[in-house]
């Protein structure tokens, strides 16, 4: 009987540790980030731990903390992390301050919970081991990971049955539709697509005149027509006007100070007519980002002779 029972461990114990290896993984890569990231700063067994919840050793998760466990193996779902990270609790919505946990993380600690959170983290970390944790240069190395800093890939356009003649990026939409069973809406009318380009190009809606003319475009086709137009649109003044709009929105820009007796910003409105320009001209975003760090200092700086302005510094400024 031992012998049978040893040869039956021993034929299993491989894949134990295979499974061990996964798990391992699994929490390295989708579970300690996070909880790095968004909990660590304020839910730790070193600094500080709000409502008494440890979130940097598995005993602290499964402990909890002043509302209980943070997770339960018995009724996954009903994890009171889980539910935090969900927005289900009006007074609780974490990470406070920061940006919405994702669905795809969310349903990463979902399976992570659900197949008994394995996490391999059994004491609290020194000192030592927690500054090293949540340096940033452990932060940096996960955020490079992020979609936009991976290098472009040449990847092979989808097969459609249907109308293959669309624009690549509408064979990856109806692409993606058909695998969740969606199909795309109808062509919008032309005055319809009138409108979303005007409000878009321009913030404005369109004019009796652009009306006409965009429908006397149109014998040649929609998409000639949009084409056409969109390089009217594009060429208008307004179209600095309305994208200047973002870039101030970005950097906080105000005409004047908010508070008590709102005090005006003298001047400030050389900076807002110098991002309309930028925007008219096509002035490349490389180049306003050299301008506003150091539009001084610029060897060769972009001057307006008409307006006998030094466009570089007014960014710097």
């Amino acid at each position: 009987m031992h012998i049978i029972l040893s040869h039956f461990i021993l034929a299993f114990f491989p894949a134990i540790l295979i499974l061990a290896d996964n798990q391992n993984e699994f929490f390295e890569k989708k579970i300690r980030p996070v909880l790095t990231e968004n909990c660590y700063e304020c839910h730790n067994s070193i600094k500080q731990a709000k409502s008494g919840l440890v979130l940097d050793y598995k005993e602290g998760l499964l402990r909890g903390g002043d509302r209980g466990p943070a997770i339960s193996l018995t009724n996954p779902q009903s994890s009171l992390l889980l539910r935090v990270m969900k927005h289900e609790i009006n007074d609780l919505k974490m990470p406070k301050g920061g940006p919405r946990i994702s669905e795809q993380v969310i349903k990463d600690f979902e399976k992570w919970i659900s197949t008994g959170a394995h996490d391999p983290r059994h004491t609290p970390p020194t000192p030592e081991q927690f500054a090293q944790e949540t340096s940033w240069e452990k932060i940096r190395e996960k955020r490079k990971l992020w979609w936009s800093f991976q290098p472009i890939k040449k990847v092979a356009l989808p097969s459609l049955t249907k109308k293959p003649d669309k624009h690549p990026v509408d064979k990856f939409l109806q692409h993606k539709m058909t695998e969740v069973g969606l199909q795309p809406s109808q062509p919008a009318h032309p005055l319809a697509v009138l409108r979303r380009l005007t409000f878009a190009i321009t913030g404005l809606p369109p004019t009796l005149e652009q009306q006409s003319n965009f429908i006397n475009l149109l014998p040649d086709g929609i998409q000639s027509a949009v084409d056409k137009f969109s390089d009217d649109l594009l060429s208008s003044p307004q179209f600095g006007e309305r994208w200047a709009r973002h870039w101030m929105d970005w950097v906080r820009y105000a005409d004047s100070h908010g508070s008590e007796g709102d005090p005006s910003i003298p001047n400030a409105y050389r900076y807002r007519n110098y991002l309309i320009r930028a925007l008219n001209e096509d002035i490349g975003y490389d180049q306003l980002i050299r301008e506003h760090i150091a539009g001084d200092l610029l060897n060769e700086p972009r001057i307006n002779k008409e307006l006998n302005l030094n466009e570089s510094a007014i960014g710097t400024a």
